[in-house]
């Protein structure tokens, strides 16, 4: 006799797009950089509701931006190069406030 078992959220990483979803949307209801998102599924232009596409892992963690704070010092902070950076969050420049994707361990507080 077969069972069925709790398999947790998403196992397989499929996504259903639903009506008004965006990259950034479905990232951040996942943790996951809209940038990755992007890349992962190689898109051109945001799928219409009922089309899926692929959420790829991501092993980092999501940072606010503070005054002074630099894409040189959190990539020091955070032990990544500019391009990592970038490719996270597809842009090479931040403002207080915003909120950017960074690798989960760090190199000195």
């Amino acid at each position: 006799m077969y069972e069925l078992k709790e398999c947790g959220r998403n196992p397989f990483g499929i996504y259903e797009i639903r009506e008004n979803d965006t990259a950034a949307t479905v990232g951040a209801e996942y943790g996951i950089p809209p940038a990755a998102i992007i890349t992962s599924n190689r898109l051109k232009g945001f799928p219409l509701a009922g089309g899926m596409i692929v959420l790829p892992e991501f092993a980092g963690k999501m940072h606010i931006v503070e005054p002074g704070e630099t894409v040189a010092t959190l990539c020091k902070r955070y032990g990544m190069s500019e391009e990592e950076f970038i490719h996270m969050n597809g842009v090479g420049y931040i403002y207080p406030t915003q909120r950017v994707f960074v690798k989960k361990s760090e190199r000195y507080r």
